[in-house]
């Protein structure tokens, strides 16, 4: 007889289970733990949702920029080092200068932030904010917030009764809840947001000073009040 098994997604952190695993990983101190839970909050990393912290899609854009290109330089053994160098430092143990040029222009044991720097230029920033879907729906973390690139089907290269090359199609745009959970973006509920008639126009009132109706609009960059 078969039977069913679904998988569970791991939990969501809160702030007390993303404390235990930086001390597991040894980054970070008890008095750095506050900060590094309020930077993430205020900088759009997460939000919170009831006591769990939920990943913004900005946070997945940062995230790979910082592996692909910087990934020595956050790797948790290196991060975890990098404290003990400063208690060292702080101990005299350690000359800082020293350490900071090691830090920068790299040795034996990493290669140094000067030669990411150097090549900053050689990022290709609409890949590092580019999620695949499927082979159609590639998610855009633009800088007007998350949607959605939808290919169209391909239209002939020429125009059949001219001649002429035809433009390309221009890939669809559709926009994302905002209430909508990176975790809860599946391929199926891509689809299914893709397959959705476009929100119609919907009115909110009239404005008080200028008499002119106010309507909020679902753009190519977001929704908006006109």
């Amino acid at each position: 007889m078969a039977h069913g098994h679904e998988t569970s997604p791991p939990p969501r952190y809160t702030e007390a289970s993303l404390v235990k695993a930086l001390e597991e990983l040894g980054i970070g101190r008890p008095s750095t733990y506050a900060s590094i839970l309020s930077t993430i909050v205020d900088r759009g990393y997460v939000s919170n949702r009831g006591n769990a912290l939920v990943p913004n899609w900005i946070a997945f854009s940062v995230v790979r920029l910082l592996e692909d290109f910087f990934g020595d330089l956050v790797a948790y053994d290196f991060t975890a080092e990098m404290e003990n160098d400063l208690d060292r430092i702080a101990d005299g143990e350690r000359d800082r200068v020293d350490w900071l040029r090691e830090f920068y222009f790299g040795d034996t044991g990493h290669p140094g932030l000067r030669g990411v720097v150097d090549n900053l230029g050689d990022i290709d920033a609409r890949s590092i904010n580019s999620i695949r879907l499927s082979d159609d729906i590639t998610l855009r973390i633009g800088r007007y917030g998350p949607y959605l690139e939808v290919a169209e089907p391909a239209a002939p290269a020429v125009d059949a009764g001219s001649g002429e090359p035809k433009e390309a199609s221009t890939p669809r745009r559709v926009n994302l809840p905002p209430d909508l959970a990176p975790d809860e973006l599946t391929e199926a509920k891509a689809r299914e947001l893709v397959a959705a008639p476009p929100q119609e126009d919907r009115v909110l009132g009239v404005h008080p000073e200028t008499g002119r109706t106010l309507v909020a609009k679902d753009g190519r960059f977001g929704p908006y009040v006109t």
